[in-house]
């Protein structure tokens, strides 16, 4: 019997994999795990360097690369169904368990109570531009009010780095193939809204974890159509969650005052004219940065000189 999966889904991790593997391999546990990892077919050398690892401890590796590119939310899916685990800790391939025992620390609280959904925990932020560390990134939501950690992830502000579930509750309460069927290219929101709301859950009020921020993640790809895109698959998501949870005015009024101001910094940054005077005139309570990111938006030199700005406060 294993007692925890580490779900891992790679594509093109060459520069970060085999830190990410160290990490895991280093930890300190009283239980049986294994490490079960989604290759979307990377183009890179991720497979050898994975590869290597499971050669020289293949009763702990189960590695398949997939036979075609699946995406993100169906790799995740694929990956899960081969977990044995009785919780599942997921990471991804350019992240790091900071502290050797965080495993030992998750499935503790999981195993200490079998109500639970799933824990959370703290992480720093590691960003490869500047090699700077933000300590305890999530600091505020960890350690909040449980109403104000789920309302965060109704909002799609709580950053998915540290999660640890428990698996039967995970299948009984995700609707994977929903989900599927919108063709969805995120996993995290979906996955934790369905919990958040279904199950209780547990948050462990230390940093465990490194996350890692370079331009080459998912996540932070400097392409505006990219940002757009996620921008209006969350919307639909939040959409669609509004309506099977019944959220209140409250959220749903926050959540489209949110989404205006990222899209209007969005249109700031990258000179998008027609979509800053749409999005301006929808917010109501404009704040200084508001008007910034809007004159940015329509004109080149008040975004250049953002941009200098930003530089000569980096080297100061």
């Amino acid at each position: 019997m294993i007692d925890l999966s580490v779900h891992l889904i790679s594509y093109n991790n060459e520069k970060h994999i085999e830190q990410t593997l160290q990490s895991i391999l280093k930890q300190k546990v009283d239980f049986t795990y294994e490490i079960v990892i989604g290759d979307d077919c990377s183009t890179d050398n991720t497979l050898n360097i994975i590869n290597t690892y499971a050669l020289k401890q293949p009763d702990i590796f189960n590695v398949v690369k997939n036979e075609k590119q699946l995406g993100i939310l169906e790799n995740f899916k694929a990956t899960l169904d081969r977990c044995r685990g009785t919780y599942v800790f997921d990471i991804a391939g350019d992240d790091l368990l900071k502290s050797e025992d965080a495993l030992q620390k998750m499935v503790a609280v999981l195993q200490n109570d079998s109500g639970l959904g799933f824990v959370d925990s703290g992480f720093d932020e590691l960003n490869e531009s500047d090699n700077t560390v933000t300590p305890f990134k999530n600091n505020t939501v960890i350690n909040g009010a449980k109403e104000d950690y789920k309302n965060a992830v109704l909002l799609g502000t709580v950053s998915p780095i540290g999660l640890c579930f428990n698996k039967a509750k995970l299948y009984k309460h995700v609707d994977f193939d929903v989900y599927l069927k919108m063709k969805l290219t995120i996993e995290d929101y979906p996955i934790l809204v369905d919990m958040v709301m279904q199950t209780n859950f547990a948050t462990i009020k230390e940093s465990l974890h490194i996350y890692r921020v370079h331009d080459n993640s998912h996540s932070h790809q400097r392409n505006f159509e990219n940002h757009l895109f996620h921008k209006n698959q969350m919307k639909t998501l939040f959409d669609y969650f509004s309506i099977k949870y019944n959220f209140s005015k409250q959220i749903t009024d926050l959540y489209t005052q949110n989404l205006n101001k990222e899209l209007l910094f969005l249109a700031g940054y990258f000179e998008k004219k027609a979509l800053g005077k749409e999005i301006f005139k929808k917010i109501n309570l404009k704040t200084y940065n508001d008007y910034v990111h809007y004159y940015a938006s329509q004109y080149y030199l008040v975004r250049k000189l953002i941009s200098l700005k930003k530089r000569f406060l980096t080297f100061m």
